[in-house]
């Protein structure tokens, strides 16, 4: 906790809400019932991921506060190829966090204090110009990665793991990185009419990284006919592992997902999840970029997230969120619980091997 006459930069969390002549300052307050006010619930309030402490995007803020989990934004929507939106996304996601308690029965863990979650805001970007947006989003993930965090990033279009992953690729240097991809759509272009970095090219790219291969490469959750043909050539001259919608209903998502997982991350040293909302179906999922029907479903959002949670992740991306298309807030509150399901799962699995963050 902070100490407040000495006001080090350690992580502490007492959002503002708590504070004024109404002062509520207690180290758990946040995980349980209101003592005197609602605090920082369903009160946006100077709006962060969680309720958790702002901190800069520096490595050396970021060791200060010994945080383990950065939650990094990008609001970008230019590299999309289809409807805009997701420059919202992480506005509208801050808001719906609001309406949940960090803390998780089903995992008895209060996600904010076990992983020291911080805030550390929006990377700036450049209208009409990707390459340099890009660059600013690899940079400051390379902060967060080299300040000790693992790294919630959330966009945004699906060009995010363009430079996510270069990133990352830097961060492992002479290491392995391994690379998935769960997606309604399977965004192999090698280029869109020339252009090489817009959001149906995340898998070439990450192919393109020196330390990124094929075998350590899959794809889960393609369905419909947002697929061109050159699209799934790359997946298969490469021969990287698809599983389409079809497979995994008729197999299981616990056996596709433990399967793929096992893959990406075989003698790998690190690894890049990307996740798009468009993965799930419209009914759980309107306010996407690219909805389509014949997706997961609720349940097995949940479900693909707490096994992702038990393989864990270096950065988990998730992109393609667009708030203002659903005021029902359904998409936006389903989105928050895929992240803290994905966290609640991760923290059960580290205490159960003795691991901290």
């Amino acid at each position: 906790m902070l100490d407040r006459k000495t006001e080090t930069a350690k992580w502490q969390f007492t959002p503002h809400q708590h504070r004024g002549p109404a002062e509520q300052f207690g180290e758990n307050d946040h995980i349980y019932s209101p003592k005197l006010h609602n605090g920082s619930f369903k009160s946006r309030g100077l709006a962060t991921f969680m309720g958790a402490p702002y901190c800069p995007p520096d490595r050396h803020k970021i060791r200060e506060m010994g945080a383990k989990i950065c939650f990094l934004a990008v609001p970008w929507d230019q590299g999309q190829i289809v409807r805009a939106g997701a420059s919202q996304g992480a506005a509208g996601l801050r808001d719906a966090t609001t309406q949940y308690f960090p803390y998780m029965f089903e995992y008895d863990v209060d996600l904010l204090s076990f992983f020291r979650v911080v805030d550390c805001g929006d990377v700036p970007t450049v209208p009409g110009n990707n390459i340099k947006s890009q660059e600013y989003t690899a940079d400051y993930v390379t902060e967060c990665l080299e300040g000790g965090a693992k790294v919630i990033l959330f966009g945004g279009d699906h060009s995010l793991p363009i430079p996510g992953a270069k990133a990352l690729s830097r961060f492992t240097g002479s290491g392995k990185m391994g690379y998935l991809h769960v997606d309604c759509h399977l965004d192999a272009g090698p280029d869109w009419a020339g252009n090489l970095i817009t959001n149906c090219s995340g898998a070439p790219r990450a192919l393109d990284l020196p330390n990124c291969n094929a075998r350590n490469m899959a794809h889960m959750g393609s369905r419909n006919s947002l697929n061109p043909k050159d699209w799934w050539d790359f997946y298969v001259d490469n021969e990287i592992r698809v599983v389409t919608m079809p497979e995994m209903i008729e197999r299981g998502l616990e056996v596709c997902a433990n399967e793929i997982f096992e893959r990406v991350k075989k003698d790998t040293d690190s690894l890049y999840f990307t996740w798009d909302t468009d993965s799930i179906d419209i009914s759980c999922m309107p306010a996407n970029s690219a909805p389509e029907c014949y997706g997961l479903k609720g349940r097995e959002v949940i479900q693909l997230a707490r096994i992702a949670g038990r393989h864990g992740c270096d950065i988990l991306d998730i992109v393609e969120l667009c708030p203002d298309f659903d005021p029902s807030q359904i998409s936006a509150k389903m989105t928050v619980n895929m992240i803290y399901h994905y966290l609640g799962s991760r923290a059960q699995t580290l205490r159960q091997q003795g691991k901290q963050p």
